[in-house]
């Protein structure tokens, strides 16, 4: 019975949290690419790099990247609940 509680908790979360995972990720993503954009114009416009600018474009390559990697965990864990999950 302690066995059964336990596999409960270990399943992965619906497939629903996969897609909204995705979502996050494909905001940040979009995020980025325009923060990179408007830090690219500033710099062409002003010939000074703005700090506060850069700092924000590499914050949303972090969020991007662990998001991502969040992703493909779910994934990786969905696909192996739908193949059948352990041989134990």
């Amino acid at each position: 019975m302690g066995e059964q509680r336990r596999r409960k908790k270990l399943q992965p979360a619906p497939v629903e949290s996969g897609d909204n995972s995705r979502t996050l990720w494909v905001v940040a993503v979009l995020a980025f690419w325009i923060s990179a954009g408007i830090t690219l114009a500033v710099l062409l416009i002003t010939d000074k790099l703005n700090l506060i600018l850069v700092c924000v474009t590499l914050g949303m390559m972090v969020l991007g990247v662990w998001l991502k990697a969040r992703y493909q965990l779910q994934q990786r864990k969905t696909r192996v609940r739908m193949s059948g999950g352990d041989s134990e």
